[in-house]
């Protein structure tokens, strides 16, 4: 696997990016790409909130419509996951809710890695930014996405975020 291919896309501006999640942490990183002229697919499985981006609307408070407006030309919203494997780089920015243990919920997180593994290629950058606990990424996140047959670190590079 070559790195250079994928920084030379960054630097470059030509990577695609794709977010997971179109909430309080997926969408305002979906500005901020696209304001730096980077294409960027913003997935959700809620169906209205990929309508309401669509049409140029907010449906978080703190963040105007006409934000949304502004990046139409470099913003795709979709519920298509095979899109997947048309982007250089997937954040991953789910929630990550707290169980009564005040444990993080990782059903979400472990879902979307089910369903990127199906579609995940040589060559693409995931990124976990979620919210979770030490180990997750190395090791459970890391497992599902080689379920894909592609090795992390050779095939495919895996990273963590914290979005804090």
């Amino acid at each position: 696997m070559n790195h250079h291919i994928l920084k030379q896309k960054f630097l470059e501006k030509t990577a695609k990016i794709g977010i997971i999640g179109m909430g309080y942490v997926g969408l305002p990183l979906v500005i901020r790409f696209c304001e730096v002229d980077f294409k960027v697919y913003g997935f959700d499985i809620d169906e209205n909130k990929i309508e309401k981006l669509k049409a140029g609307e907010s449906y978080i408070k703190h963040i105007d419509s006409s934000n949304i407006r502004r990046i139409s030309q470099n913003f795709y919203p979709t519920s298509d996951f095979s899109k997947l494997s048309e982007v250089d780089a997937i954040i991953i920015c789910v929630p990550t809710p707290l169980n009564k243990y005040h444990e993080p919920d990782m059903t979400y997180v472990f879902n979307t890695g089910e369903t990127i593994a199906k579609y995940l290629r040589k060559g693409q950058l995931v990124v976990l930014e979620s919210t979770t606990y030490p180990g997750t990424t190395d090791e459970d996140l890391k497992a599902i996405l080689e379920k894909s047959g592609l090795k992390a670190g050779e095939d495919f590079y895996l990273a963590f975020s914290p979005e804090r």
